[in-house]
């Protein structure tokens, strides 16, 4: 597996939790729940939130809450990634 086509500085600036998270995407085919994530990647809350948001930062992922349940977020690729 690889990267989405994300730009090779955006690559060296990412955390390895941050790729795993990556991986661990492409492999329930570019999106889940933020709690599927979290059992497959079995990282800590903190360390997730943290990598998600630095994912969401560089516009490789996206996060959307549900509008009926906020609790609920779908974590997918970024259409420019």
């Amino acid at each position: 597996m690889s990267l989405p086509q994300i730009t090779t500085d955006v690559d060296e600036d990412l955390p390895p939790s941050a790729k795993y998270i990556v991986f661990a995407l492409e492999a329930e085919d570019g999106a889940a729940t933020r709690c599927e994530l979290q059992e497959r990647t079995d990282l800590a809350e903190r360390t997730l939130d943290r990598a998600l948001d630095r994912l969401e930062g560089a516009g490789v992922i996206r996060r959307d809450r549900d509008a009926e349940d906020l609790r609920f977020v779908q974590v997918e690729f970024s259409e420019i990634s």
